[in-house]
Formats: C-alpha cells, structure tokens, sequence
C-alpha cells in the first residue's frame, strides 16, 4: 500500500472514530448531572486516539506515551466501578453487560499492546493494532450503543 493512501485511511479512519466516539457518548450522565464512567472512558480514549492517529500519519511514536496516562486513569475509575457493584447503564442491549466487560477487556489488552508497540518504536505493529482496535469499536458501538 503506497503512503498517501495510507495516510488517506488513517484520516478517514480517525474522523469516522471520531465521529463514533463522540455519538457514543452523548446523553451518558450520572443521576446527579455528571459524567458516568463509561462516558469518561470514551472521552479519554477519543482524546488518546486524536493524538495516535497524528502519530502515525507523522511516524512519531513518541507522541503516543502521554496520551496514555488519562486513558488508564478512566479505565482505573471503570472498574472501580464495576467492582464497588456500581450501574452503569449500556444504551442497548443492558441485559448482555458481561458480554460488555468481556469486549472491553479485550480492547485493552489490544489497546496495551499497541502501548508497547509505540514504546518500542514499532510501526507497522501500531498500525496494526490501530486498525484492530476500531473494528473492535465498531462491534461493541452495533451492539451496545443505540
């Protein structure tokens, strides 16, 4: 595949991500007005993800560290969460939540892989890996996000 188009798919990919995310997350409060977890989460992993994109369009790995702190700390506050038996309410599909965590474990484990990949400066691995973890956005939004 030649650079421009793939900096063409990445452009694209990163908008419709975009785009995804911020869909995703509208209209999640708490009962009190604020920003649920899962919410949280998705904001931190667009913000990641704007960046990420930027650092593969530029080959710039480095870009990629500090876009991960904010990430793990949403996560942190996911599965305090969960594991405190806090509801946190799916827009569809609320009665298959287990199938919910099991896809979202998954997508953080890939999501760590592509940490590592960047840490170890490894470009094509991070590609990969992003490619990978918007189609696992794309089947967790159909089948959990109205």
């Amino acid at each position: 595949m030649n650079r421009k188009r793939l900096i063409s798919i990445i452009i694209v990919v990163g908008v419709f991500g975009t785009c995804l995310v911020g869909i995703s997350v509208m209209g999640q409060t708490e009962p009190k007005g604020g920003i649920n977890v899962l919410r949280r989460e998705m904001l931190a992993l667009e913000e990641a993800f704007e960046i990420i994109i930027d650092a593969v369009i530029f080959e710039n790995m480095e870009l990629i560290k500090p876009q991960i702190p904010p990430f793990r700390e949403a996560r942190k506050m996911f599965e305090e969460a969960i594991n405190a038996g806090e509801k946190i309410e799916l827009p569809k599909n609320k009665d298959k939540f287990k199938e919910f965590v099991k896809l979202d474990n998954k997508f953080h484990k890939d999501f760590w892989a592509l940490e590592e990949a960047a840490e170890k400066g490894q470009k094509e691995v991070v590609k990969n890996q992003i490619y990978k973890l918007f189609d696992s956005c794309v089947v967790c939004h159909e089948r959990f996000r109205k």
